[in-house]
């Protein structure tokens, strides 16, 4: 029978453990006042703690970006509260940030020390076992996805409580109600940290209980009547106050070729990626690797190279398969984990075709695994899309097999085993130079973040008015910067934080295509301000995704801009103000009173001219050439879009190009997605080559219409190019 070991600790092992905790840390760059782990996610999500800290201490939602709703913290609350507390003390959010990753991070090294304490390792050795677990790619290679990387960390902290639970009986009530209070607190951590923890925490630790209680017959009682309840009360719970606090029960899953696409590779378990590993890389053995040949992204392989730990611990399970029932346990987990970091089809070394996305059809894998079926239809399986990190789970099981070994090992032998925990991490760590001037880096960006943009945006930009930073993108900037100007914007970074928010926004918002400048945006802009759906329009030079992850920027959209800027000024409806980085257009003065508004409004509305270019054209069928769309022979929508808004009227449509020959073409204007229609007219044949009109016709809109469509269908057989269309209110006396 397994028993756990509980054991006293002296200044000399305390001694031990302040050091082995500084050294990862250090390894993390989380130091506050000096380095911090990250730069792109700790602008997005100390744009939360800010949030918070503005509205009142005890708001757990922010209220200065992702409008009109207010943003619930994906993951990360547990890390975002209490920095909010750090930045209302006077910390800067750099230094907010570092010392919560600090604080968790060394939660996390507490858990894995403990752990080798229960399995009968002296506090110095089990400090060791804790730098390796701290020191696995997977962890610290996941620095760049914040929660993501402490959330893993944190295995070790969940997994310490669960086997408190699963394998130690309660000495007396007392003890008890505390292991009941740690598990249910260590769910709602593992669940307010990070979503794909919080599933490898839930199943992984399901797994362990229900072994145990196969092979740990005089476990069954304690089980049945306290550990099961508490797990499942304690999950049950954490879930349920996640939907509560989110509003919704799931997200929407993705497609299997996702999670095909950032299935991990055999190739990348076994060979480290160059610029990852010092020792591998001075010994030759690393190899080069970039999305240009692999599917999914870079995090894929850069964060799993564990076949040094793999080895080691079948080793481990081996050597102690026969002293400890509870060695097949963790074999379980860890084979289970690495079974689904494959996803849905098995690769090795599956290089992507030329120009292919990250997406990865089935038809290219080498077979399938299996495990579709899981990532299709189970609840929280469907949402771990990026299949790759359930490997944390694996590394983990073989992480607590080699601790387990080496706590078996007899005074003498335990020598040998410190020296194959040091080997093991030496293998696990990055360049250390590069590594620490880069998380010293970061820090120093944060600040010049502050310094050259926020602090001139508090020039132009004024506490409490709502601003539309267009075209939007995936925002991270804007989060921090909107917290810390305490202004008002619809724009969000965060994927699914953008899905969520962007459902709500109010319709005009909503015609922008995010990431685009295309016909009409304008109109689009200058309708935003007339109906007073913001008060500023900011368009950015910059992107404000990655900006957020390295500063300074280049101004990578200025010159798409600039027409923009131009057409606006023309209109001589608003006031622009150049900067730097972003260009500032309000509504002049002159037409700020709410008198004007209805007739400028109608004055914007008057004409919609459609012109090609490749901003702004939306074709199936369509090759663009020298300003015309030409048909390429197949059937189709020659043109669909551009979705903007319109006043209620009757207008006439003009679509202006040639076609020299035409069987079933015919264009129609419709609105919400196709689904109304409110014109149709046949296409006419025209000289050849010969501009001229295709149709033209009356079309009348009922109501106002905000995501009004010009469709041109094209059948195999049709020959026709487009130069553009027209429309035109009857009562504006532009008669065709």
């Amino acid at each position: 029978m397994w028993e756990a070991k509980r054991t006293r600790t002296n200044w000399k092992a305390i001694a031990v453990f302040m050091l082995a905790l500084a050294f990862v840390l250090f390894l993390h760059g989380a130091v506050p006042f000096v380095a911090v782990p990250t730069l792109g996610q700790a602008v997005a999500a100390t744009g939360y703690s800010q949030s918070f800290v503005n509205e009142s201490l005890f708001s757990i939602y922010a209220k200065n970006f992702g409008l009109p709703d207010p943003a619930p913290a994906l993951c990360g609350l547990v890390v975002l509260y209490p920095a909010g507390f750090l930045i209302a003390a006077g910390l800067h959010p750099a230094d907010a940030y570092a010392a919560m990753a600090a604080l968790w991070l060394a939660v996390s090294f507490f858990g894995a020390w403990r752990i080798g304490l229960m399995f009968g390792l002296r506090a110095p050795l089990a400090a060791v076992g804790a730098v390796l677990w701290m020191s696995m790619p997977v962890v610290w290679a996941h620095a760049c996805y914040s929660m993501l990387s402490l959330g893993i960390g944190l295995l070790s902290f969940y997994f310490w409580a669960a086997l408190r639970i699963f394998t130690l009986l309660p000495t007396d009530r007392v003890d008890a109600i505390c292991s009941a209070a740690l598990y249910v607190a260590v769910c709602l951590i593992a669940i307010f940290m990070d979503g794909y923890s919080f599933m490898m925490f839930a199943v992984g630790s399901s797994l362990l209980a229900a072994y145990v209680f196969i092979r740990f017959a005089e476990r069954r009682r304690h089980l049945l009547v306290f550990a099961f309840p508490l797990h499942v009360v304690g999950l049950g719970l954490a879930y349920a106050l996640y939907a509560v606090y989110v509003g919704k029960p799931q997200f929407e899953p993705a497609p299997l070729d996702f999670f095909r696409g950032w299935g991990v590779d055999l190739t990348f378990l076994a060979i480290p990626t160059k610029g990852m590993h010092w020792l591998w890389d001075a010994l030759g053995l690393s190899m080069p690797r970039s999305d240009r040949e692999f599917f999914g992204d870079a995090s894929v392989w850069m964060t799993t190279f564990s076949i040094p730990v793999i080895l080691v611990g079948l080793v481990a399970w081996w050597c102690t398969r026969r002293k400890t029932k509870l060695a097949a346990g963790f074999l379980l987990v860890a084979l289970f984990g690495f079974y689904m970091s494959l996803g849905p089809s098995l690769k090795v070394n599956s290089v992507k075709p030329h120009e292919m996305g990250p997406l990865m059809p089935a038809e290219l894998a080498v077979a399938p695994t299996g495990s579709a079926w899981l990532s299709e239809n189970l609840p929280g399986f469907k949402n771990m899309r990026a299949a790759y990190r359930w490997s944390a789970l694996g590394v983990f099981g073989f992480w607590a097999l080699i601790v387990l070994l080496i706590a078996r090992m007899d005074r003498r032998a335990q020598v040998w085993g410190f020296a194959l925990l040091s080997l093991l991490i030496v293998s696990n760590l990055p360049l250390p130079e590069k590594q620490w001037i880069e998380k010293v880096n970061n820090r120093e960006m944060f600040f010049r973040i502050d310094a050259d943009l926020v602090d001139d945006m508090k020039k132009v930009l004024y506490q409490g008015e709502l601003v539309a930073f267009l075209p939007y993108r995936n925002d991270f900037l804007v989060n921090y910067l909107a917290s810390r100007l305490n202004i008002r914007t619809y724009n969000i970074g965060g994927d699914k934080n953008l899905v969520e928010a962007r459902k709500h926004w109010p319709l005009t918002m909503r015609t922008f295509q995010m990431g685009r400048v295309n016909s009409g945006f304008s109109n689009r802009v200058l309708l935003l301000l007339v109906r007073r759906e913001a008060d500023t329009v900011v368009l950015p030079y910059i992107d404000m995704l990655w900006a957020a992850h390295a500063w300074p920027a280049p101004l990578k959209y200025k010159q798409e801009l600039e027409s923009i800027i131009r057409e606006l000024a023309k209109s001589g409806y608003v006031h622009i103000e150049e900067r730097e980085h972003y260009a500032i257009v309000r509504l002049s003065s002159k037409y700020v009173q709410s008198s004007s508004l209805y007739n400028l409004e109608r004055d914007i509305l008057k004409i919609h001219v459609f012109r090609f270019d490749e901003s702004n054209t939306l074709t199936q069928v369509g090759i663009l050439k020298e300003g015309r769309l030409v048909s390429d022979g197949r059937a189709g929508f020659l043109l669909f879009g551009p979705y903007s808004p319109v006043k209620a009227g009757e207008y006439r449509l003009v679509v202006k190009g040639s076609a020299s020959a035409v069987d079933s073409a015919w264009v129609d204007v419709v609105s919400q997605k196709g689904t109304v229609q409110h014109a149709k007219f046949p296409l006419a044949v025209t000289t050849e080559g010969i501009s001229g009109v295709l149709a033209d016709g009356l079309v009348r809109l009922e109501a106002p219409v905000d995501d009004l469509e010009v469709r041109v269908y094209v059948g195999a057989q049709d020959r026709v190019q487009l130069e553009g269309y027209e429309l035109t209110p009857v009562e504006a006396g532009r008669e065709r």
